[in-house]
């Protein structure tokens, strides 16, 4: 006994000889368990600090949930939750089924955009029938994912409380969370990633609280339990896999204690739990939920999103070793050690406890290692893995736990106290100078090597640069920037290419729409409610650009304004407008087709022939005109100098169609007897601007495979 006292201090736990707590077991059970205690208490500073650290945090989550802008996965949610309250179906407007390749829609659920819906109809921002795109509306759906987040912030808190006996304690897991950078900056806007980390968190919690369960908490643990699958399950299907990896620890660990009265009663309430949130997922979801292969599939389309583009091994170490602040890194390596340590010396004598870590240790690790063993499509850093963030903070605090039970057997508390205390410190300070872009974070060890990171992916700094953006002409947000022949920038070919060489198309991987009136853009919200013209007095040849993540300028643009900030003494460009001249490309008799492959962006030289109007989604073989307007460029052969030449369009058109080339008055659209379009090119045009309209001012609803020049003699047309 006494050994194993000495070896329950070394790793910083013991059995307090405190209050004796009954287990919820049968009848005829008498089962007791003493709960957990950390051998030390916080020290005075490190509560102090830790709660300052907190309120900091909560702060900046709520006031930066109303200064970040639209980001790139919000308007495609909302997209998909307006047809889900039209017919039952979380997709976008373009998705023909559930196994359609570009659809994805096994892989969303909808609770976490109907949460954030209902805060918005209770404020008033939108009615329960209709989904607003307004500013105020993303605002409030800003908030309502600060408020989740918060929420999975005390779960794992809570979390730490069971573990280690003292909410003093807890309070350091909530500062060691929103000290994380990543974790802060993604809690003002990530309507995926932020309920998935939460709902993880209160279904650890939950099965924490399950392993010695008492009996006054029985309601409250299933409702937690159930609650958190609910989020975690209903936002991404695919993460049915982290539960039934859960409940296997519980079973194995609850099984293993010994005491079949407190195993009985921790699957049971595990049980009805999860048969709780089925029921509700179900409810909620009949169309994917009604059908277990659909989790299934959720699973496979979630590990390949991006059609088997996968990370190297080294992807998620990496990140992990780049952005997490340095001091709290060293003390989750320090509780990852202790845990090993405990649960080597333990898994006998304290199998409950053991069981405890396990969970924990089963949401920090198990999704992160199969999706480095099966080189799953990670990108955007670490923010797919954000659910292990909670677990994270957890262990760094048992690790400052570990520290300062040794620094107290050494005399140097003082000194340990000062370091804790800058652990948590130092980031959030760091986060206050790229407030509210905290998820662009890297830890001074990576700046000090100069190496460029991307920084603004999610374009929230967009709403920031609103005002610095001119009104006079078209502007691509994210254009694709690709060398002169068309290889796009991450490609083996374009990175053999200085980056400032690259060329910046007139387009964003599948759309060439203004993004002043995208309402899939950044800009459309705030645009549209500012009043902010929409002018179009720029050169054909000449658009602006928004470019993001600190791309350096596209040799073809110069730029004009931008967001900055500063980490580590490096200025970083969040996002910046530049203006940019692209020449339009040679068009002949030979033409060109609009193909691309599934899953794959149209070739960006086809882009130079439809430089604003155009989409290509939900087909592969042709380009489609959602809005009122559209257009079409290109040079012309040399023979049209001094012939009559005509634009033929292989494409399906209203009969109202209207065309003007360069400028002039526009005029109908000509049929041809083989019911190809006609567009007359006047004599001597070297260079074309063509403008389509409908004489009703309704959707161009065009469908182009594809266009070609032909010469044009006495109203009739050869080749």
């Amino acid at each position: 006994m006494w050994r194993s006292n000495q070896r329950q201090r070394r790793f910083g736990f013991h059995r307090d000889a405190g209050p004796v707590t009954k287990v919820l077991a049968s009848p005829d059970a008498r089962t007791v368990v003493p709960p957990s205690r950390v051998v030390t208490d916080v020290p005075r500073l490190l509560r102090w600090v830790s709660l300052g650290v907190v309120l900091a945090g909560a702060v900046m989550s709520i006031v930066g949930a109303f200064r970040t802008g639209v980001t790139w996965d919000e308007p495609f949610h909302v997209m998909r939750l307006r047809n889900y309250l039209d017919h039952g179906s979380f997709g976008l407007d373009w998705s023909t089924s559930q196994s359609d390749a570009e659809s994805n829609t096994v892989v969303y659920g909808p609770v976490a955009m109907l949460l954030l819906h209902a805060l918005g109809a209770l404020v008033g921002v939108e009615h329960w029938s209709t989904v607003a795109t307004t500013p105020a509306a993303y605002d409030v759906r800003h908030l309502g994912v600060a408020l989740i987040g918060l929420v999975g912030t005390a779960a794992a808190a809570a979390t730490t409380r069971i573990l280690l006996g003292s909410w003093r304690w807890a309070l350091v897991t909530a500062a060691a969370l929103l000290a994380l950078p990543m974790w802060t900056g993604h809690l003002m806007f990530n309507v995926k990633d932020v309920p998935v980390a939460t709902g993880f968190t209160l279904t650890t919690l939950a099965l924490v609280a399950m392993v010695a369960p008492v009996q006054a908490s029985r309601l409250a643990r299933v409702a937690c339990l159930a609650g958190g699958v609910v989020l975690m399950v209903g936002t991404r299907p695919a993460m049915f896999s982290a539960v039934l990896a859960a409940l296997v620890v519980l079973a194995v660990g609850v099984l293993a204690t010994g005491r079949f009265g407190n195993a009985r009663t921790a699957l049971a309430e595990a049980g009805t739990g999860v048969l709780v949130a089925a029921v509700v997922l179900l409810a909620v979801y009949p169309t994917l939920f009604s059908h277990p292969g659909n989790l299934l599939r959720a699973a496979e389309k979630s590990s390949n999103f991006r059609d088997g583009t996968a990370a190297a091994y080294g992807y998620v170490p990496f990140h992990v070793a780049a952005q997490a602040p340095l001091l709290l890194q060293t003390f989750f390596v320090i509780g990852l050690v202790t845990l090993i340590g405990f649960s080597r010396s333990h898994w006998r004598t304290d199998t409950a406890q053991v069981t405890r870590y396990a969970l924990v240790a089963s949401q920090l690790l198990t999704l992160p290692v199969v999706a480095i063993v099966r080189h799953s499509d990670l990108y955007n850093a670490l923010r797919q893995l954000l659910f292990a963030c909670p677990a994270w903070a957890i262990l760094a605090t048992v690790g400052i736990a570990r520290a300062i039970t040794w620094s107290r057997e050494h005399g140097r508390v003082r000194t340990l106290g000062v370091v804790t205390a800058a652990a948590l410190v130092l980031p959030v300070l760091d986060q206050l100078s790229l407030f509210p872009y905290q998820y662009t974070y890297y830890n001074v060890a990576l700046d000090a090597t100069g190496v460029h990171v991307p920084s603004d992916y999610w374009r929230a700094s967009t709403a920031e640069l609103l005002a610095k953006l001119p009104t006079d002409g078209q502007i691509v947000c994210s254009p694709t920037r690709a060398t002169t022949s068309g290889a796009e920038a991450g490609t083996p070919a374009a990175d053999a290419v200085d980056p400032s060489r690259l060329t910046a198309y007139r387009f964003a991987q599948d759309t060439s729409v203004d993004c002043r009136t995208d309402v899939l853009g950044p800009l459309a919200s705030r645009w549209s409610a500012s009043g902010m013209p929409v002018d179009d007095r720029l050169p054909h040849d000449e658009f602006y650009a928004v470019i993001d993540r600190g791309h350096q300028t596209p040799q073809n643009c110069t730029r004009i304004a931008s967001v900055d900030r500063t980490r580590h003494l490096r200025q970083l460009s969040m996002t910046y407008v530049a203006r940019c001249r692209l020449q339009p490309s040679r068009l002949d008799a030979a033409g060109v087709r609009f193909v691309r492959t599934p899953g794959n962006d149209m070739l960006a030289t086809l882009w130079t022939f439809a430089p604003q109007g155009w989409v290509a989604r939900g087909a592969t073989t042709a380009i489609t005109a959602p809005g009122s307007s559209a257009t079409l460029t290109f040079r012309t052969p040399e023979s049209c100098v001094d012939q009559d030449c005509a634009l033929e369009l292989g494409a399906f058109a209203p009969t109202d169609l209207m065309a003007s080339v360069n400028g002039a008055t526009a005029g109908p659209v000509e049929r041809a007897a083989d019911g190809s379009l006609l567009v007359r090119l006047p004599v001597g045009t070297t260079s074309a601007w063509v403008t389509f309209t409908r004489t009703s001012g309704e959707p161009l609803d065009v469908r182009l495979h594809q266009l070609r020049v032909i010469r044009s003699r006495n109203g009739l047309t050869a080749s």
